[in-house]
């Protein structure tokens, strides 16, 4: 089949993901010798968010890039170690049952610093991922317990559609969000411009070309990896905390800083996972044969065993192809949701017709787009007969399978052929260095699906966007 989004679905997953990174250099600043804080220790963050991993993130972060600001910071492991040994606190919640001058006193420092989180989040919606970093902090005077200095910025930052209607979508849903942007933040009293954000340029979505549905599954890859490497969300931590330490008064001195010379300090590169190209793995062309099955595909990350499951009906009819799924259960298992209304979708590719849809079931609402065609670089495959099993009552050819793409990525892994369903493909199994991929096909019929199953169902009401969608909750 000539249109690749119709077997997006079953390549996705299977791709490869890179770590790419780049320096950012950050510049001296003049040390002021009449600052009488020379000493500082940050203190455990308060977390108001559901991610357990930020606050120590963004700490560690906060306090790596304090000495450019002039100021000695003890070390984390040690500031922890007292608190907890000496006043038996592990978390910034727990502050409150000390004060700063026991805590100056404890750590054997001219100030501490506080902090609370407030946001470290991202939204995968397929259309529009919104990541969010917030967080205040303030500098108290370890001898008087007077607040020196307090900042609060936060971050965001979009994946979104960028073509044709989908990117009018994602521009119309970014405008919306930010008119209902939080304005208030409890317990964020002493961080100055907490309630302000700061908005990244947009980026534009992986996997767009396939849709909806695409840009989703990309972005959910990507996340996943971000979280197994330890760069979620860690450029958007970086520009937070550059913004709020811009503010801060400068210190005394430091190994990072001094005197009027302004030289530029390379950072540690920001390792940053890229999504590549996606690619139709050829073992599972789908010939001239009409069918119609059932679709689950299985990926794990080898790096931190989280695993991504997402199932789909599939059903072809000469060039004409269709799949349905409902990305509810998914997308909440993985911390992301999907506007009322819009976790069902089906798609529908009309080559005879030039035009794709999206259906939105539960709406009875769809959309349509141009076809666009591309013409993709086919990889090389090796592909040997190993043996011979039964898959779900199916007399199967084993097959060990070795593909490799032009730029040298290799997959290898085993598929099955049902001999008696004129040799489809049910079951495939490829691995990479990243990742191990799963593919199940269950209840295949060769057999012609209903034409209809084609066709927009009568009753449906063409959108030209999804923010009408979405806006039909607010009405």
């Amino acid at each position: 089949m000539k249109n690749a989004k119709k077997t997006f679905y079953l390549s996705l997953l299977l791709s490869v993901l890179w770590i790419a990174g780049c320096a950012i250099p950050r510049p001296m600043i003049p040390a002021n010798p009449a600052n009488p804080i020379k000493t500082v220790a940050v203190l455990p963050l308060v977390n108001n968010t559901n991610d357990v991993e930020g606050p120590e993130k963004v700490r560690a972060l906060f306090a790596e890039h304090l000495p450019e600001r002039c100021y000695l910071v003890k070390p984390i492991q040690e500031v922890n170690q007292i608190l907890k040994d000496e006043l038996g606190i592990t978390l910034g919640s727990q502050l409150d049952m000390t004060n700063p001058q026991e805590l100056g006193q404890k750590l054997g420092v001219d100030a501490v610093i506080y902090g609370a989180l407030f946001n470290f989040e991202e939204k995968t919606t397929g259309v529009l991922n919104i990541r969010k970093v917030r967080a205040g902090f303030k500098l108290v005077d370890a001898k008087t317990g007077a607040v020196v200095w307090g900042r609060g910025q936060g971050i965001k930052s979009e994946t979104r559609m960028t073509e044709g209607i989908a990117g009018t979508i994602a521009g119309g849903a970014s405008a919306v969000g930010k008119l209902t942007e939080e304005k208030e933040v409890k317990g964020g009293e002493d961080y100055i411009g907490i309630q302000n954000w700061r908005d990244l340029p947009p980026e534009k979505a992986m996997g767009q070309e396939y849709g909806v549905l695409g840009s989703f599954a990309a972005g959910l890859a990507e996340k996943t990896v971000k979280k197994a490497t330890g760069t979620f969300l860690k450029h958007e931590s970086e520009v937070m905390v550059d913004m709020i330490l811009n503010t801060l008064p400068a210190g005394p001195g430091s190994a990072l800083c001094g005197g009027t010379v302004v030289a530029a300090v390379p950072m540690p590169k920001i390792l940053e996972p890229k999504m590549p190209e996606f690619k139709m793995p050829a073992y599972f062309e789908m010939g001239k044969r009409d069918f119609t099955a059932d679709m689950i595909m299985t990926s794990t990350v080898k790096s931190n065993n989280e695993t991504v499951t997402f199932d789909a009906k599939l059903a072809k009819l000469g060039e004409k192809f269709r799949y349905e799924m409902d990305m509810a259960k998914m997308i909440k298992a993985k911390g992301g949701e999907m506007p009322p209304g819009l976790s069902r979708i089906v798609s529908i590719v009309r080559p005879d017709l030039k035009l794709d849809y999206t259906l939105y079931p539960d709406k009875h609402k769809y959309m349509e787009w141009d076809i666009k065609e591309g013409k993709g670089e086919k990889p090389q495959i090796e592909r040997n007969k190993i043996g011979a099993e039964t898959i779900d009552g199916h007399p199967c050819d084993k097959y060990k399978v070795k593909i490799t793409d032009k730029d040298g990525n290799v997959e290898e892994g085993y598929l099955w052929e049902a001999k008696d369903l004129d040799r489809f493909v049910i079951r495939a199994e490829m691995e990479n260095k990243d990742a191990k991929s799963i593919v199940e096909m269950k209840n295949v019929k060769l057999a012609s699906p209903a034409k209809t199953l084609f066709e927009i169902p009568q009753g449906y009401v063409k959108t030209g966007s999804m923010m009408e969608l979405m806006m039909e909750e607010r009405r």
